[in-house]
């Protein structure tokens, strides 16, 4: 099939606690591809090219994404709603609605909700090598 379209009606939020060691439980819409490390159904069939996932997350009030390592993989997190927290290397800043980071190879990130509603967020992460992405879903 040369396209995939999914939308609010067919991937509905699973719950996700202490995400890489984080606080609380965020929300997480696997829309397109496959994340096996998180407890997440998905469809590792989707993209061909080099891209593992795209997520819609939700973390309420207080939630965090604990302080996780990127190695062989970039990961964007794209703020669409709520304010939140980047850091990234022990760098710190914040993350407003229209605020991409890119978190390279090498790097390691938190990210947690500052805000007093909950922070939305659309997360890509793609590999610099097919075998990495084969090897990651096995």
């Amino acid at each position: 099939m040369a396209y995939v379209v999914r939308g609010r009606n067919d991937v509905v939020n699973f719950p996700v606690d202490e995400c890489h060691d984080g606080q609380g439980t965020i929300l997480v819409r696997q829309l397109l591809g496959y994340e096996p490390l998180l407890p997440v159904p998905g469809n590792p069939e989707d993209f061909d090219s080099l891209i593992n996932f795209m997520h819609e997350t939700t973390l309420p009030v207080g939630t965090t994404i604990g302080l996780h390592p990127h190695v062989g993989n970039e990961e964007i997190y794209y703020v669409v709603e709520g304010k939140g927290e980047m850091t990234v290397d022990g760098d710190t800043f914040v993350m407003d609605p229209g605020t991409a980071c890119l978190t390279k190879s090498g790097s390691k990130h938190t990210f947690r909700n500052i805000g007093d509603s909950d922070l939305r967020i659309i997360v890509i992460e793609a590999v610099f090598d097919k075998k990495d992405k084969k090897s990651k879903q096995h």
